[in-house]
């Protein structure tokens, strides 16, 4: 399971480098496949305006910067848990636009939400670091808990199980 998480993390975090890049970059949008169609004139419309209120106010580019350092966050297993995080949320963001406002359920955007869950569900126990210590290092590939996960860092079990956070079983 672990080598998956590996295989997918990778694979998730280079296509939203890639996603995050072609809007700085023309070059590389143009080998990119189109995005879905909107499924009618009216969803049209609304995609269109939608577009052109996030290009007109740079909230476009913000999202593509944050997509190229959730795919970079992604990429090193130390901080996994919070290019998860990152990409979890704009994954959400594109898939209603596509099912809300395009009225579209694109392949595409369905396997990156699929890849993003998947990575989620594998490295849920790991996520207490993220509000404990801020570490994001306990996806169980680097040094905040033991490979046993009984010592040090902030995953330890010895914590007592009402502080919520990795302790108690």
């Amino acid at each position: 399971m672990k080598k998956t998480a590996n295989i997918v993390a990778i694979l998730l975090g280079v296509a939203f480098i890639i996603f995050g890049l072609s809007f700085f970059v023309p070059a590389i949008k143009s080998v990119l496949p189109a995005p879905a169609a909107p499924s009618s004139p009216e969803a049209g419309a609304l995609t269109k305006a939608y577009f052109t209120a996030m290009t007109g106010t740079s909230y476009l580019a913000i999202i593509k910067v944050l997509e190229v350092i959730g795919g970079l966050l992604l990429l090193r297993a130390c901080s996994r848990g919070w290019g998860v995080a990152l990409i979890g949320a704009i994954t959400f963001n594109i898939v209603l636009v596509n099912v809300l406002i395009k009225q579209v359920y694109d392949p595409v955007v369905i396997v990156l939400a699929l890849a993003v869950l998947f990575l989620a569900w594998v490295g849920r126990k790991g996520f207490c670091c993220l509000a404990c210590c801020g570490s994001g290092e306990c996806l169980g590939t680097c040094g905040c808990c033991n490979k046993d996960g009984q010592s040090g860092g902030c995953c330890s079990t010895e914590k007592p199980a009402s502080s919520g956070c990795c302790g108690g079983k």
